[in-house]
């Protein structure tokens, strides 16, 4: 038998379950977690399978959607029949299953995965009675984590995983030509951020270095009361300079997605047509069909959310990606990623705008643009890769 603490989880709750892991290693707990551990080319499920039956301890985050989840029951009943060690971890509140109701649960609710006090039940329950700390001469070695800034947008993390990329005419009734063929593609774990950047965001990269304003701004400032709108009216070199002044006060890397990762995060890995699903709803997005003829705040739709949390994939503002545009199927590697590519090129933008109709919202809409334009309707968000300390 292994010495390793399995993590059974639901993907809902990935976030929690990454920072948990990340500070139950830093303290000398061997956790598995299915997102480290499984090498390339293994099967998840038999990978999966032999880590939980050759476990010294289950360590299992209890949340609804865990309760809901068919794999947690089912890893759970596993643990179960094997004599496990069991400790549960509350993420969110839920009915705690039958079988867990006489085991003391160690609570995250109030706090989340830093709680130290909650952390510390956990290192006890688990018999490590004290956390493994770095020897001084290795702390002044360390970089310290950079501290989050107040203009820093909020980050997602986009499990590793296949995904359906482009359309199928045969479901979608507005698939496009250079849509086709759909065809699956995976990508590794990212994150990318949960809605366009801002103007308030955009304004403190603009005061700080004394580049172009937007044009609809006055003494680098957007217009009053649209703050938390997107921002408009930048090029794509404009969102490339903000990724690279963010990724410098910040120490975190930070660019424009490939329109890969951006179709990923706006579909999941069901192929649906629109954020939320297949069935066309004008209340879900900021499109024509909406009346609002402008931006609105981001998140303002939060029934629009795409699989992943993310907001305003659908409508609001047309967004940069960093890909030139390309016929598929999808390569990055055939010069479509190339961020030096002549401006007489076109790069690929993805979501539809406040000023477009319902099929320009679809989460597979190949618009393009060059990179030097901008206009009323042109935002950006921005990815990081994982290994960024969010």
């Amino acid at each position: 038998m292994g010495d390793h603490v399995f993590i059974c989880y639901a993907r809902q709750d990935q976030d929690f379950v990454l920072k948990l892991a990340a500070n139950l290693k830093e303290r000398g707990v061997p956790v598995w977690l299915d997102q480290w551990d499984i090498p390339p080319g293994d099967d998840w499920d038999l990978t999966i399978d032999n880590a939980l039956y050759d476990c010294a301890q289950f360590l299992i985050v209890l949340s609804p959607a865990a309760i809901a989840s068919r794999e947690v029951r089912g890893e759970l009943r596993t643990a179960l029949d094997e004599n496990k060690p069991i400790v549960p971890v509350l993420y969110q509140t839920c009915r705690i299953p039958r079988q867990l109701r006489l085991i003391q649960h160690v609570d995250f609710t109030a706090r989340g995965p830093d709680d130290g006090a909650a952390l510390g039940q956990v290192l006890r329950a688990l018999g490590v009675s004290e956390p493994s700390r770095p020897t001084p001469k290795v702390r002044r070695r360390e970089k310290a984590a950079p501290a989050r800034q107040p203009f820093e947008p909020e980050m997602v993390l986009i499990p590793a995983g296949e995904f359906l990329m482009g359309s199928d005419p045969s479901v979608d009734e507005d698939a496009q030509d250079h849509e086709q063929p759909q065809h699956t593609l995976s990508l590794p774990d990212y994150y990318l951020t949960k809605t366009p950047v801002t103007n308030a965001q955009y304004a403190a990269f603009v005061q700080a270095t004394g580049h172009r304003q937007p044009e609809h701004w006055k003494d680098r400032k957007p217009p009053s009361g649209q703050e938390d709108h997107p921002v408009v009216w930048v090029s794509w070199h404009d969102a490339v300079a903000y990724c690279g002044w963010l990724s410098e006060v910040t120490g975190r890397p930070y660019r424009l997605p490939s329109e890969a990762e951006w179709e990923k995060g706006a579909r999941g890995d069901d192929g649906r047509l629109w954020p939320w699903g297949n069935q066309w709803d004008a209340k879900r997005c900021n499109t024509i069909e909406s009346g609002k003829g402008d931006t609105t705040p981001v998140g303002a739709y939060p029934q629009g959310a795409s699989p992943y949390e993310l907001l305003d994939m659908a409508g609001n503002v047309w967004e940069w990606t960093r890909s030139v545009h390309k016929s598929y199927p999808y390569d990055p590697d055939d010069g479509r990623e190339d961020l030096e590519a002549p401006d007489t090129v076109r790069r690929v933008l993805r979501g539809g705008s406040w000023d477009d109709y319902r099929g320009s919202a679809r989460c597979v809409e190949r618009s393009r643009g060059y990179p030097d334009s901008s206009a009323d309707d042109l935002g950006f968000r921005l990815v990081s890769p994982v290994g960024s300390d969010f």
